[in-house]
């Protein structure tokens, strides 16, 4: 009797936990197409068509959140999905864990220029603040930050690298934090960047922001976050769309991914 007991106890666990999986693989499989109508519309100035050539290679520089990856790969598998014919290599990941600005430009040779790809995504900014809220906002950091960016953008397309600048993401989820409210300093600093280099700018601070106003009655506190920074899967969605419409993918071809 005892072990008729255990063998419907496991199978109820065997049950349940199957639906937990079924559930995470149909959420993540739809990601990028239920996130689409909650980020607002592409900029004009997104390109038209897609940037890459056959066998392009994409290097993402970045902090912690480019580390972990996710919307790294939500990008990879929907230019596969699209593109195939590309054979668009898996983009190099150059993220690392607690950078800022100041950091990015010492490896920025090696770990970017050294690879030769065709394109950069530069995500910077989010530690440049979190990092220093205990301590008045200070222009010379914003200056610095500014420069290094810029000196980034500039090597870049000295070796014929486009690039896709991204605006740091969210802090907490609340657009009237101390913390947001100095991110769209250097948002700000990023964007006029853009505008001066003529590179595509990725506004995902942005398109954050607008995707907030649809966060669902009774949601948890963290809804595209896991703590206030770092991505779940919703929020990587929402950074994938971002790199891809600069990729030149339209918004019509994202919805199409199932």
């Amino acid at each position: 009797m005892k072990n008729k007991w255990s063998k419907v106890v496991l199978c109820m666990l065997f049950l349940v936990m199957g639906n937990v999986f079924a559930a995470d693989d149909e959420d993540e499989g739809n990601n990028l197409v239920k996130v689409l109508p909650w980020v607002g519309k592409p900029s004009k100035d997104m390109p038209k068509k897609i940037i890459l050539g056959k066998e392009s290679l994409i290097v993402a520089i970045g902090d912690s959140i480019t580390m972990q990856g996710g919307y790294l790969r939500d990008c990879d598998a929907a230019l596969i999905g699209l593109y195939s014919d590309l054979q668009i290599p898996i983009i190099k990941n150059a993220g690392i864990s607690g950078q800022k600005a100041e950091n990015f430009i010492l490896r920025f040779q090696k770990d970017v220029i050294d690879r030769k790809p065709a394109v950069v995504t530069i995500n910077v900014g989010i530690n440049d603040v979190w990092h220093r809220l205990k301590a008045p906002h200070d222009e010379k950091v914003l200056a610095a930050y500014k420069e290094n960016v810029e000196k980034m953008v500039e090597m870049a397309q000295k070796n014929n690298i486009k690039v896709l600048l991204l605006t740091p993401t969210v802090f907490n989820e609340d657009p009237g934090t101390e913390g947001n409210k100095r991110l769209l300093l250097y948002c700000d600093a990023m964007k006029s960047i853009a505008k001066k280099k003529q590179c595509i700018l990725v506004d995902l601070h942005s398109m954050f922001l607008e995707a907030l106003k649809h966060k669902p009655a009774g949601a948890k506190d963290y809804w595209l976050t896991k703590d206030g920074v770092h991505m779940k899967p919703l929020g990587d969605a929402i950074m994938a769309i971002g790199v891809l419409r600069g990729l030149g993918v339209s918004d019509k071809e994202i919805a199409s991914l199932k």
